[in-house]
């Protein structure tokens, strides 16, 4: 894009570019006091897929505290998105340089979020991805909630394949990770909440993991950190209502965002609102809800404003005028992995918008004068020399190429375990010849009836009743899933002794009543790098290669699109799913 304008609204500055669209700061030519935030989507085909929810989006009209569309045209072959701009700050970026937030000011900003979704909730729109960066506070400390991107409505089509997830992982709810449809998407809007304000008054949160599957298992099997365990001060009666909202039984959360709201207002000692309910988030600024336009251009307008609000903000939440990337998330080694020095080699997730990666490696959690790589340009480093054996740490941090950082990621701990080298001397070596003793160790897996088998945290078979993997002898991470199951996860420690036979069976329940049908997993890869867009029959997944997904049989067409260099590539293919069949499709962007 070279013009000075793009239709009537003049360019400020580029303020960010991706996959679908870039994003400009902008005025409108008329009225110079009129500043927006311009989206110039790249693909017209994606604002298809949220057309179908223009009208819940429609009901959202007018509330002071969701960001607004302010208008929505072509220029040239082009579709463009006007939004409203800003002027203030995410709060995950507040956090970022404040550490944490005041009791008063935490709860002030949760219970007025509280209220937006009450109204929201009210409309059957559901927003599914509630966290610290998609709440702002502008210069007048109104709040307000934006990117709807993954936003449902209970009489919504779905967006996703079934068992899909979407969302952010470390604010979702466990039942989030893998959706049925019977989730009660209201209550994870409250468990969302719920960890907004646990980070909002600590800084940190309830739970983690170095990857997605990590953090579902402990939301699913283990107890969160306890707020007052990081700050003493907090009180213990709103220790309580955080607690509550984030339990990872559905029916042991509150059971609206009403109803925490008025958990969090009673213990402020101040008496449920009696307007709390429908007309609530406007009138808290503006003494009534503006008037709903109902013609059927603003219904056009609004069909699009999901597209709009994924990655509209992208470098305007603070005044630096661009947000850090976000927080890498570390694949290999796994936490506590055993390794030879020379096969060494680090995996982990993540984007740093056009900027690099610096990975920090040490012999201790505080990484005192830590070994630093820096200008890493893609998600993978292998070091060139050899560590020796003992326990080592490693985190990466992404940075955006506006200079900006994400902060480290937590650290994962491993060790070094590499055969110590074999002296030479200058005498004959009149020593017998041994046998060399074996490393490896025979670990035999069975599932029933089947399963999908994850060893360290990387996949290792899909739908096996039966698998062998020859393992470095030491410790290992078992994982077997079987969405259809009552358990649906099953996690396993073992320790291998070389030369050894371990036999693991691991059983799961199916219910009787799991209805019957046709379905595989299809297994997306790209090279030469990952995070490829996926489409499947023409709608984009929330998840990016390599990612296995469970299709229903028949055929489908699955396309990946992948920017490299500056342009947008794609590949398309077809498969047909077989029931419990196991397909494999990789996309070769070198060729």
């Amino acid at each position: 894009m070279q013009d000075q304008f793009i239709g009537n609204y003049r360019i400020l500055k580029k303020i960010g570019a991706g996959g679908m669209a870039s994003v400009y700061l902008a005025v409108h030519r008329d009225v110079p006091n009129l500043k927006v935030v311009l989206k110039v989507l790249s693909d017209a085909r994606l604002v298809e897929r949220f057309r179908q929810e223009a009208d819940k989006l429609a009901l959202l009209d007018g509330n002071a505290h969701i960001c607004q569309i302010k208008h929505f045209f072509n220029h040239g072959d082009e579709i463009v998105i006007a939004m409203e701009y800003i002027d203030g700050e995410a709060l995950d970026q507040t956090i970022k340089d404040k550490g944490k937030l005041p009791v008063d000011e935490a709860l002030d900003i949760t219970s007025e979020v509280l209220n937006t979704l009450a109204f929201a909730h009210e409309k059957g729109v559901f927003h599914r991805d509630i966290k610290p960066s998609n709440i702002m506070v502008d210069r007048r400390g109104q709040v307000k909630i934006i990117d709807f991107g993954i936003a449902k409505s209970a009489n919504d089509p779905t967006l996703t394949m079934a068992g899909s997830s979407c969302g952010t992982p470390s604010y979702m709810a466990p039942e989030q990770f893998n959706p049925t449809e019977q989730i009660n998407y209201a209550l994870v809007d409250v468990y969302a909440i719920g960890t907004t304000l646990f980070y909002l008054l600590t800084g940190k949160l309830p739970f983690t993991g170095d990857n997605p599957f990590a953090l579902r298992d402990a939301k699913l099997f283990t107890e969160p950190v306890k707020p007052r365990d990081i700050d003493p001060s907090i009180p213990k009666p709103l220790e309580q209502i955080i607690l509550k909202s984030i339990a990872s039984d559905p029916e042991k959360r509150y059971g609206s965002v009403l109803e925490m709201k008025e958990a969090i207002g009673a213990f402020r000692g101040k008496a449920p609102a009696k307007d709390a309910t429908l007309a609530g988030p406007a009138a808290t600024t503006s003494g009534a809800l503006r008037k709903k336009s109902k013609t059927a251009k603003i219904i056009g307008i609004l069909a699009a404003i999901i597209v709009v609000a994924v990655g509209a903000y992208i470098a305007i939440f603070s005044g630096s005028g661009a947000v850090a990337p976000a927080v890498p998330q570390l694949q290999e080694p796994t936490p506590d992995a055993v390794l030879a020095s020379g096969r060494l080699m680090f995996f982990w997730q993540g984007t740093a918008e056009g900027g690099n990666y610096r990975l920090e490696l040490a012999d201790n959690t505080e990484f005192t004068s830590p070994r630093t790589f820096s200008d890493l340009t893609v998600n993978r480093f292998a070091p060139t020399d050899s560590l020796a054996n003992g326990r080592y740490f490693w985190r990466v941090e992404a940075v955006g190429k506006n200079g900006r950082a994400s902060g480290f990621s937590p650290a994962v701990s491993f060790s070094i375990d590499a055969p110590a080298p074999v002296a030479t001397t200058l005498q004959p070596d009149t020593t017998p010849p041994t046998t060399p003793q074996p490393t490896k160790a025979d670990l035999i897996v069975s599932i029933q009836p089947r399963g999908d088998i994850y060893i360290d945290g990387r996949p290792s078979g899909i739908a096996q009743k039966e698998a062998r993997f020859a393992l470095d002898a030491g410790r290992h991470i078992i994982r077997v899933e079987n969405a259809a199951s009552s358990q649906k996860s099953l996690t396993d420690t073992v320790t291998l002794a070389a030369g050894a036979r371990l036999d693991r069976t691991y059983r799961f329940t199916i219910p009787e009543t799991a209805p019957a049908q046709a379905s595989g997993r299809v297994s997306v890869g790209s090279k030469p790098q990952l995070n490829a867009d996926i489409y499947i029959d023409g709608r984009l997944q929330t998840h990016q290669t390599p990612y296995t997904f469970t299709l229903s049989g028949g055929k489908h067409i699955i396309r990946a699109v992948m920017q490299i260099e500056g342009a947008t590539r794609e590949k398309t293919d077809s498969v047909i799913v077989v029931d419990g069949g196991n397909h494999k499709l990789m996309f070769d962007f070198e060729n």
